[in-house]
């Protein structure tokens, strides 16, 4: 039961925080691969989107593992993949297709230099492939490469809880795959798609959340001073982590800012973890609130990006380019933020409704 409701209540903030990563006014590429000042500003940006946005994938892809086991026992593996592929390969491909004609076709007919890496305009067979499906790029709709690696993972499921069940070998397994994570090797086995993961953390952190489950963990801590102790240490080892990335060079330094980042990701999930078992054991407002925004969490996931391109675009038509340490940064990014949530759940209960109206139509039909 706790760890039902502490997922149930992480799930919106964890996507929350992964959108911090598509704040496009916010550049911590700069700040990284170049040593920069050590000031707040550049501090707090690469904080935000180096430290706290990569949050919320790796506790995701651990419930997911987690839950994965359940699911296999209840339905078998091809079930399973049928049922994952209209959750997730669906709307990978309507959600990305979407996208490419809304956004990223017509700001390449205009600026070339928009996703370059993608052959949108003109028209390439190949390049909307890819960027619909994420075939070896990142998609169009650029966070839902998750939802790609996500279904890789579960192609592979029997082979994990086959895995995980082995004593030692499934600690020989996890070894291999912290590894490949931190030197960012993609390929499971072979550099073949889609066996091949855009980011291995996500299959690591899978097969840790079957682990757990297997060793009947609770994705909850009891402990409250534990939970408090690991919600202070997470945010405390992304700020120094931050103080490196901004100081030093990665490309001078890269194996110590993969390893920086490795732990970075292992704290946050901890940190997670012990926040929402916060949460839960104290049924606050913003537990109440954060339980209400869970169900629209994947429509807020999927459609994020739509909100900030167009939210960005409206605000520079209408205003100056924001300040983001100032008053017109602090109102740009709660706006699009909150501008995100609302259409988000606009989308969400609209499609419910012309659900509910076309399965009562369909029933009330003779015959």
């Amino acid at each position: 039961m706790n760890t039902s409701a502490a997922i149930r209540v992480v799930r919106p903030l964890l996507i929350i925080l992964m959108s911090l990563a598509h704040i496009g006014i916010l550049d911590q590429m700069s700040r990284i691969n170049a040593a920069a000042t050590l000031d707040f500003d550049n501090w707090m940006i690469v904080f935000l989107k180096a430290c706290l946005a990569k949050s919320g994938v790796p506790l995701l892809s651990l419930i997911s593992g987690y839950l994965a086991v359940v699911t296999l026992e209840k339905y078998g593996y091809f079930k399973v993949l049928l049922r994952k592929a209209r959750r997730l390969v669906w709307p990978l491909f309507w959600f990305n297709l979407l996208f490419i004609l809304l956004v990223t076709y017509p700001m390449q007919a205009t600026d070339p230099s928009v996703r370059p890496d993608l052959e949108i305009y003109p028209f390439n067979a190949m390049g909307w492939f890819q960027a619909t499906f994420a075939y070896y790029r990142i998609p169009a709709n650029e966070p839902l490469y998750f939802l790609k690696d996500l279904y890789t993972c579960f192609l592979l499921l029997p082979l994990l809880v086959l895995v995980a069940r082995v004593k030692f070998l499934n600690i020989v397994v996890i070894v291999w795959m912290a590894y490949k994570c931190i030197y960012l090797q993609s390929a499971f086995f072979f550099h073949v798609f889609p066996l091949w993961f855009l980011r291995f953390d996500i299959v690591f952190a899978f097969y840790t959340g079957i682990l757990l489950y297997y060793w009947k963990k609770e994705l909850f801590i009891d402990n409250r001073n534990l939970s408090i102790g690991l919600a202070v240490m997470f945010p405390v080892i992304g700020g120094l982590a931050s103080v490196m990335y901004v100081v030093l060079a990665k490309p001078e330094h890269l194996e110590l800012f993969l390893w920086a980042d490795f732990i970075v990701k292992f704290f946050s999930v901890l940190g997670c973890i012990a926040i929402m078992s916060i949460l839960v054991r104290n049924f606050s407002r913003l537990t109440r609130l954060l339980d209400w925004l869970s169900p629209y969490s994947y429509t807020l996931f999927l459609t994020h990006l739509f909100s900030f391109t167009f939210f960005n675009r409206a605000y520079m038509d209408l205003f100056s380019a924001p300040n983001f340490f100032g008053l017109s940064g602090v109102v740009y990014l709660l706006a699009m933020l909150t501008t995100a949530i609302v259409v988000s759940i606009a989308l969400r209960t609209a499609w419910s409704r012309l659900v509910r109206v076309v399965s009562a139509h369909a029933r009330s039909e003779p015959g």
